[in-house]
Order: structure tokens, then C-alpha cells, then sequence
């Protein structure tokens, strides 16, 4: 039989009046959204752009003040450096729970009087690149050096008080001491002289568990230096000793500077405070999952061996109309679906959608698996929904191996009965079933044993054997719901009929 003449039989057997709504085959493929990739800095280089201050809460950004100390440059320098590349007009900090990621960005001020780009970070002599300088300046200037990748004596970074005395507890850079060639990113403990003001403070014990990512590169599109402190909340503990809550307030200052650019000198930018809470951003609401059945017709069992049908239904809701549902972009496990009937039940007000798939496209493995629904609303929402099925591979065929050991009958109506004349067959995730033996009475071969799946209890130090205690059956009591004198009763039939339904 045809796949098309297999559908068309498919689509019949459902309610009459309706018809099934083929949709075409589509290359476009769901993006899966990942809330802790949405939550998550990435680092381009452009401070503005990654810690956008229009996130609030999310990104606190430590403004510029007359507590700054910015570098001075000399007269004979001005003419060709407009700004030094350890400079620090602002701070932005943000901070993700789902990571345990502190990230901080150093927003450098501008390269020049017509542009808006920052001047490139440890670029000492502002000629858009750091590791070179510019023969004007060696011309006034010759013991001026600007070193590749914080070489030498550079220097750039953060630190953090999170004791709240005034005095840094952590810095996170690029050290002015580091012996290593390139120098590399670091965590450390601080040195700090509190007998003196604050200033910048130097790196000791290298932490090498709380260094996260860092974005350095010798490029004017992306001046900016961003790194991040991973394990924060690990690190805040093991420093005040106390846990990291929301209502935790830090303070966060930052240094740079270099002791070979001749006629320039360093920055140090106070520490100021910030709460937790306004730089954690808002989770994003995650998407919808509305409930689904696949193939409950055939018990949840499906063959992928097998171009069979495999049907998932889409249950609406109060909050999620199906009608709303775009079925281009209906997808289980990144096949999409080859027709689509709308339904409704009786006395239920929320219409439900049926999707066909062919079963040989789906890439799932045999046995009890997880396949995923995913698609679109027409307003662009996305959904994702997931439903345990059991995939028997050659099940579906004449003479499949589940017909076999069904004692060669009909697949579907045998498990039909066998659900409909023992409902304890049907394992739940919180109870055991229990029954005698098998009901199939056309059973022969293998399959006519019969099998006592009544549970055992067995003494301390047995596990089988005569000495196990079996379990009583439970008996099972059947209520009636139909009066025995209905007849005589002066409920009107309907609504005695509806109340039925609610009790069942």
C-alpha cells in the first residue's frame, strides 16, 4: 500500500466530517532555545553592545566620577595620543545564576574626537594597535614601549571587595608581574596595603578554579576587554563566609596602566557598590508545553523499522489554543508532520490537533525513548513538549515480533482487550501491576504460559525461594454508576448522563 493511499485510509477512520490538511515538506528546521545560553555574556568586544544598559535588572554599569583617576598625558604626546588604552570610562557587571558567572566588562573611552569606538584596551599609545607604536611618538617620546597582549609591564583589570572594608579581596586580569609570554588571564587573591588609601592592588595566589572566559584582541571593532569569574558564588563563600544571596552587595573597581609608556600615567577607578539582584538578569519565561499523546491508539508503541503512521495529538488549553498553533513548523524529533486534523470532543471545550509523521524518518533508538514535539505559534512563540513511547522495531508488520508474542493475533485489538479487561496491566510510575495470568485465550506456543505476576516478599537474607511470602491480591470492587432505579428517577436523562461523565 502506498504512503498516500495509507494516509488517505488513516484520515478516514477518524470522526467523519473531517479531513485531514496535508502540509508540504519544509527544510526549515526549530532552533532550540537554551534559557542558560539566553542568560549567558557573549563576549564580542563591545561593552555597550554586551552588557546592554537598558537591561535592567541585568547589567549595572559603574559610571565615570571625579573619583577617577584617569591618565594624564603629556603636552608633547597630545598631538598624536587622543586617549590611552588603560582608560576606563565605565564598569558593567552582570552576573548569571544558571552558570554561577560574574562577567565584567571595561568600557574604554573614545579612540578619537570623530568617533564613538573606543580606544583598543592596552593600546598605550592609541594608534589602533597594541603592539606597536607610532614614530611620531618615538619621535618625542624614544624609551616609549607598547607591548603585544599585556606584555611586559602592562597591566588591566577588576577588583572586587566583597567583604565590603574598602579594600579589594580579588582581582581578575592581566597582572603587571606575570612572568609567563603572553601573559594570561588570571583570578587571584589581592594585595593591598591597608595602612595606605585604596589603590590598585596587586595579584597574589593565582585561583585558576574562578577563571572563566576572557575577550582580548588587537582590533578596533572590538577594543573592549571583558572577562568573567566563573564559580562566583563558590568564591564569595569561601571569602566572606557567608552564602551569595540576591540581597548581596559587592563593590567592583578597576585599574590598568603600563610603566613603559613614557609621558602617560595609570587609571584606577574606585570600587563602587552594586546589589546582586540588579545585576541578575530575569529569567525568560520558558516555553509553552501543552500535553500530548503519541499514538495512544496503539498503546504509545511505534516502529521506526517500518513506514508506518505515527500520530501525535496536541491537547489545548485556557492558555494555549491550538488554533494558534503554525503547522509548517510542527516537528517530532526534527521530522515534520505530513498532515494535521483539527478534532473536538463532547463536552470538552478545548479543540485538539492530530499530527501524522511517517515513522522511518524519525532517527529514535529501540526500546522505552523520549520523543520530542516542537513547533511555532502564529505569533512566533515557541513550544516543546515530550512523551515517553516504546519504539519495537518490526512491530508493525504482519508478522512483527510483538504479533508473536501476542500468540500471533491481532496486535492492537489484543492490547486493546487485555487494557480493557485488566486496567492493572498498565504500568505506572507509582504503582506495580498485579495479575493472575494472561487472558489471551487464542494463545499458544511460548506465549500460552502462564505468567503469575503477583509480587513476592522475601524474609531477611532470601531472596527466592520457598520461603517467600506472596502477596495477597487486592480484590477489585466495581461501582455501578447507573441508578438502579433510573427509571424512576426525575433527573432528566441528560444531565443524569453528564453527571455520569463527571464521576467517571
Amino acid at each position: 500500500m502506498s504512503l498516500f493511499s495509507r494516509l488517505l485510509q488513516t484520515v478516514q477512520t477518524w470522526r467523519r466530517g473531517t479531513r485531514g490538511k496535508a502540509t508540504p515538506r519544509m527544510t526549515v528546521r526549530l532552533e532550540q532555545l537554551d534559557h542558560r545560553r539566553l542568560l549567558s555574556v557573549n563576549f564580542t568586544g563591545n561593552v555597550p553592545v554586551d552588557f546592554p544598559a537598558t537591561q535592567s535588572p541585568g547589567v549595572v554599569v559603574l559610571p565615570d566620577n571625579p573619583s577617577v583617576v584617569h591618565p594624564t598625558i603629556a603636552p608633547v604626546l597630545q598631538p598624536y595620543v587622543f586617549n590611552s588604552g588603560f582608560d576606563i570610562d565605565d564598569i558593567a557587571v552582570t552576573y548569571t545564576p544558571s552558570d554561577d558567572t560574574l562577567n565584567i566588562g571595561l568600557n574604554g573611552p573614545p579612540a578619537s574626537p570623530t568617533t564613538t569606538q573606543s580606544v583598543i584596551a592596552g593600546d598605550a599609545d592609541d594608534n589602533g594597535n597594541s603592539g606597536t607604536v607610532n614614530p611620531n611618538v618615538l619621535a618625542v617620546e624614544p624609551s616609549f614601549q607598547d607591548f603585544p597582549d599585556f606584555g611586559g609591564s602592562e597591566f588591566e583589570g577588576a577588583f572586587l571587595d566583597l567583604k565590603g572594608t574598602g579594600y579589594a579581596d580579588i582581582v581578575a586580569g592581566y597582572s603587571a608581574t606575570d612572568p609567563r609570554s603572553p601573559k594570561v588571564y588570571q583570578v587571584a587573591n589581592a594585595i593591598v596595603n591597608t595602612s595606605l588609601p585604596p589603590s590598585t592592588p596587586g595579584f597574589g595566589t593565582e585561583l585558576p578554579g574562578f577563571e572563566g572566559n576572557v575577550y582580548t584582541v588587537n582590533a578596533s571593532a572590538h577594543p573592549s576587554l571583558e572577562f568573567s569569574i566563573a564559580h562566583f558564588s563558590q568564591l564569595y563563600q569561601a571569602v566572606t563566609g557567608k552564602a551569595l544571596t540576591p540581597q548581596s552587595v559587592i563593590a567592583v573597581g578597576g585599574f590598568g596602566g603600563s610603566a613603559n609608556d613614557t609621558g602617560i600615567s595609570e587609571t584606577f577607578f574606585p570600587e563602587q557598590n552594586l546589589v546582586v539582584s540588579n545585576a541578575t538578569p530575569i529569567p525568560p519565561n520558558p516555553p509553552p508545553s501543552p500535553p500530548i499523546l503519541i499514538n495512544p491508539h496503539e498503546h504509545r508503541i511505534i516502529d521506526t523499522s517500518h513506514r508506518d503512521l505515527v500520530r501525535v495529538s496536541v491537547f489545548g488549553t485556557s492558555g494555549f489554543p491550538v488554533s494558534q498553533i503554525n503547522p509548517a513548523t510542527v516537528e517530532l524529533d526534527g521530522v515534520h508532520a505530513v498532515a494535521v486534523v483539527n478534532r473536538k470532543v463532547k463536552r470538552n471545550e478545548f479543540p485538539f490537533q492530530t499530527y501524522v509523521f511517517v515513522a522511518d524518518q524519525l532517527n529514535l533508538p529501540p526500546g522505552l525513548t523520549t520523543a520530542t514535539l516542537t513547533g511555532q505559534l502564529k505569533t512566533g512563540q515557541s513550544f516543546v513538549s515530550q512523551k515517553d513511547v516504546l519504539n519495537i522495531p518490526d512491530s508493525a508488520r504482519a508478522f512483527g515480533v510483538l504479533k508473536k508474542k501476542m500468540g500471533d493475533i491481532s496486535i492492537y485489538k489484543a492490547l486493546a482487550k487485555i487494557e480493557a479487561r485488566n486496567p492493572g496491566t498498565v504500568i505506572s510510575a507509582t504503582s506495580t501491576p498485579v495479575t493472575l495470568a494472561s487472558r489471551n485465550s487464542a494463545a499458544h506456543g511460548i506465549a500460552k504460559i502462564a505468567v503469575n505476576y503477583t509480587p513476592a516478599l522475601a524474609p531477611a537474607g532470601h531472596h527466592t525461594g520457598p520461603a517467600a511470602e506472596k502477596v495477597r491480591v487486592r480484590p477489585v470492587v466495581a461501582i455501578d454508576r447507573t441508578p438502579r432505579d433510573a427509571e424512576h428517577t426525575r433527573i432528566p436523562v441528560r444531565l443524569r448522563h453528564s453527571i455520569q461523565d463527571l464521576a467517571s
